[in-house]
């Protein structure tokens, strides 16, 4: 390692850009050089603010600055195939938000050209890097909850309605992101059903997805036709029950000691039915997790691999294997509800 700080570009300084402007400029790994936006005013002001030297309206002029080592991409996500690829031509590292693109051949010629020109490219999936999310995989590992037999995930709020990409898009990425993370291992088949609510307006609203792994069934549902904010995500095991909630401040782990379980009948006669099943109720234990922002771990985690030349703990591949599940996802959106089968990557 250089422990040279690296020299950053941030491109997009709309909803989510200014977040990662933040964490960047209290991170000692590196140096912001450059800002860009389509609105070079708001670009130009936010420069002004925290005395950066380059200002920028287009991606293209960001690839030729030949002080600019890396870009934080955080444009809408219709953009990001284009641009990514017009950095990586120009020798830069990038950490796009999420989706990498929205296609998943072109997702992969990103990474083929990422390797080919020996460029880190990492996808924007924040979640991975959140603690809460870290401690559930260890205890997963640990087998806390017995047998895995049901992941459910709900992601749903008022807006932002996207025009570029729909629901499915826009937030399911975080949820499958998580669960290929929790599961190590991609879905056999995957079918999902969504609703365009506004006439005219072809981005479904809603989608509701089913995962099948082996072993484990996952649905995801997400919309931003709700009327609060729910991030959560339940995980039921054959001896213990975990709910992660991400917009709880002070219970997002819950360990519930509870499960279905076949017990004698009172009266059984030897038959089938000498045995019910009842549910086993027991305490509920909130587990203590050191929170730290998520969005400041992944991009100490991008830097650190900009000047280590470390692979990113979630690069190429690891966002080939959410694309192929959105595609796949998607397809199934498209022909009622079909089951699909994930393509390889």
């Amino acid at each position: 390692m250089t422990n040279v700080p690296v020299s950053v570009a941030v491109c997009g300084l709309g909803e989510w850009g200014p977040n990662l402007l933040r964490n960047l400029l209290q991170n000692e790994l590196c140096h912001v050089t450059a800002l860009c936006d389509r609105d070079k005013a708001r670009a130009t002001e936010y420069a002004r603010i925290h005395n950066i030297k380059s200002v920028y309206d287009s991606v293209d002029h960001v690839a030729l600055d030949p002080y600019v080592n890396a870009v934080i991409l955080a444009t809408p996500a219709g953009f990001h195939e284009e641009q990514v690829r017009t950095l990586l031509d120009a020798g830069k590292d990038v950490l796009v938000e999420k989706p990498l693109a929205l296609t998943l051949d072109g997702a992969r010629d990103l990474v083929k050209l990422a390797r080919a020109k020996d460029r880190i490219l990492m996808p924007g999936h924040t979640f991975l890097f959140n603690s809460v999310v870290r401690r559930v995989k260890r205890e997963l590992n640990a087998g806390t909850l017995g047998k895995l037999n049901l992941i459910l995930a709900q992601r749903m709020s008022l807006g932002r309605v996207r025009e570029d990409c729909n629901a499915l898009w826009n937030l399911a990425p975080h949820d499958i992101s998580i669960l290929l993370y929790w599961l190590d291992m991609m879905p056999v088949t995957v079918t999902a059903r969504g609703i365009a609510f506004h006439e005219g307006y072809k981005q479904e609203d809603i989608a509701l997805c089913i995962l099948e792994f082996p072993g484990t069934i996952a649905s995801v549902q997400v919309s931003w036709m709700n009327p609060v904010k729910v991030r959560q995500m339940t995980l039921v095991g054959s001896q213990r029950m975990l709910i992660y909630d991400d917009v709880s401040r002070d219970r997002p782990l819950t360990l519930y000691d509870q499960r279905i379980e076949e017990v004698p009948r009172v009266h059984g006669k030897g038959t089938m039915e000498e045995f019910e099943l009842r549910a086993r109720r027991g305490a509920e234990t909130s587990i203590t997790v050191e929170q730290r922002e998520p969005l400041a771990e992944e991009v100490s985690h991008f830097l650190y691999c900009v000047d280590s030349r470390e692979q990113p703990l979630c690069g190429g591949d690891q966002a080939l294997r959410v694309m192929s599940v959105l595609e796949a996802c998607q397809r199934s959106l498209r022909n009622g509800g079909q089951a699909m089968t994930p393509e390889p990557v």
